[in-house]
């Protein structure tokens, strides 16, 4: 494998290994709440909670935004955190967190209090993330991490399909509630299962020496051609994904007029192309180049938006639903593996943690932005071509990348 930066990852030790469909469910299950129901409960409810707060969706649009603002934060200062802290101690504190903003969403009143419990949720859920990553390489082989990875990421995706429930079932007033409250739950449940199954101290890698490597800081992971591209390709993906998935329930009720059932459906599609995306591109990248991969979900994505513009219907919605799946749930994963098989390793986190701060704060203000058009317009369609028309131009840059680095005989 080749890397940029500097060494390989060091090897982990055997008795750390915990087994590749133990480690898959339990990082799966994490992603799912700190992701799947962190990031996607509201954006999932948005037509409910509006109507039981009066508000409209520029107001609830902020509170989205202010959740990827401090998911950006939580991102930025991720890096220190994996870095000093126990790391099932960190994904540990991250579920805690995330149970009392769940609670703070069950007794919200206003848009004002929804946005606290989102920033609690969205600071730590960054971070959960960059833990997650770092322990998979520690107890999980290495023939498989691209596939454990991808599967972890994918947990959003099951989420994602459980929020569809949701919309489809807690239809009465504020039954909306009832959601963050089973979310309270499964985050109790899951930090169980992290006491039970990771291994208290998971062995770490050597510490190199001052007078060997040089301190690293953004500006040399900005200097590798691959710590550019992570970083790059999450402004595109948290940009064309979020501002996307944020809207897609209000698209279906409130332009198309479909049914609760037919708003679950969209959530159902997404996930269950998500999870199968995830599987089949997990273990794909681990025999192809991750660039290659990501180059053939972003193009299903661009295809389903352009669907979607096109026809401007719940089917075209569904297509585009359909294309959001198979492209959001895999990509995360496919960046991880990119920068770890890429880059050493503290330049890879730094990479991907940069990268999600960014895409938390580029999707903000997309999302802010559709939001305000939304309100004065009536309609999503317009953020939608300007979505398509960006996939579109990220498609055409991976496939020139993949073929500048095949041509250069580039392993990654």
């Amino acid at each position: 494998m080749t890397t940029e930066g500097g060494a390989g990852p060091p090897s982990p030790a055997p008795e750390d290994y915990i087994g590749t469909g133990r480690a898959a469910a339990l990082f799966c299950a994490v992603i799912m709440v700190t992701h799947g129901f962190g990031n996607g409960l509201v954006p999932a409810l948005l037509p409910r909670i509006g109507d039981s707060f009066g508000s409209g969706y520029g107001a609830l649009g902020l509170a989205v935004s202010s959740g990827l603002l401090a998911y950006g934060l939580g991102a930025a200062v991720g890096v220190r955190v994996v870095d000093r802290f126990p790391l099932r101690g960190v994904i540990l504190a991250a579920l805690s967190v995330c149970v009392v903003g769940f609670l703070v969403a069950v007794g919200a009143g206003s848009p004002v209090v929804l946005a606290g419990s989102v920033v609690l949720i969205s600071l730590m859920a960054p971070i959960s993330w960059s833990a997650s990553v770092r322990l998979i390489a520690r107890v999980v082989e290495p023939s498989s991490l691209g596939r454990v990875t991808v599967v972890a990421s994918s947990g959003a995706g099951v989420g994602g399909g459980i929020n569809g429930a949701y919309a489809l079932f807690l239809a009465g007033p504020d039954e909306w509630r009832l959601a963050f409250v089973i979310a309270t739950a499964v985050s109790v449940a899951t930090g169980l299962a992290v006491l039970v199954l990771l291994p208290r101290t998971p062995g770490s890698g050597p510490r190199l020496a001052r007078t060997a490597v040089r301190r690293r800081d953004w500006r040399d992971t900005w200097a590798v051609r691959t710590g550019r591209m992570v970083i790059l390709l999450s402004v595109a993906g948290g940009l064309c994904g979020f501002t996307f998935v944020s809207y897609m329930s209000a698209t279906a009720v409130d332009e198309f007029g479909v049914s609760p059932a037919a708003v679950a459906g969209l959530w159902w599609i997404a996930s269950s192309v998500g999870l199968m995306a995830a599987v089949v591109m997990g273990s794909w990248s681990d025999r192809v180049s991750p660039v290659l991969v990501i180059g053939v979900i972003s193009l299903a994505y661009a295809t389903g938006l352009v669907v979607l513009v096109l026809a401007w219907s719940y089917a075209g919605l569904m297509v585009a639903a359909l294309g959001f799946g198979f492209f959001n749930y895999p990509i995360w994963g496919l960046l991880g593996h990119l920068a770890g098989q890429g880059m050493e390793p503290r330049l890879a986190v730094r990479a991907f943690s940069g990268g999600l701060t960014a895409a938390a704060w580029c999707a903000t203000s997309g999302i802010a932005l559709a939001g305000w058009w939304i309100d004065r317009t009536g309609s999503f369609r317009i953020p939608v071509i300007a979505l398509a028309t960006l996939s579109g131009l990220v498609t055409a840059w991976i496939a020139t990348e993949y073929f500048r680095r095949r041509a250069g005989g580039w392993s990654g």
